[in-house]
């Protein structure tokens, strides 16, 4: 699978509302993607984002990622992320192991 593709649909998976309702994504999950510092700008690619109007400065935390996505009841999306993001660090990032994890979102205020 090509680079562009595996970033492709890993946006998808992650952001698109569209596929979420297709494929009955509604469990609430956190994706945790931990790297090394030089190597986090090859997760530029994640299109989501939150915007807050604030004062002050806010920075991306240093070596780390949580996004949250939808799941279906058989964790099929969350599955797939993880096959992505192996073939992707093995294509792209080259860590020896790339720490990536998915957890169930049991409660939350957003």
């Amino acid at each position: 699978m090509a680079v562009q593709a595996i970033q492709d649909e890993l946006n998808i998976l992650l952001f698109d509302s569209k596929f979420q309702t297709a494929c009955d994504a509604t469990d609430r999950e956190l994706l945790t993607i931990i790297i090394a510092r030089p190597k986090a700008h090859h997760f530029d690619f994640l299109t989501g984002k939150t915007e807050w109007k604030v004062r002050g400065k806010w920075r991306r935390p240093e070596n780390d990622f949580d996004v949250e996505f939808k799941d279906s009841a058989e964790e099929s999306v969350g599955k797939r992320i993880i096959a992505l993001l192996k073939a992707y660090n093995t294509k792209v990032v080259g860590e020896t192991v790339l720490y990536a994890r998915t957890i169930p979102i049991e409660e939350g205020t957003l």
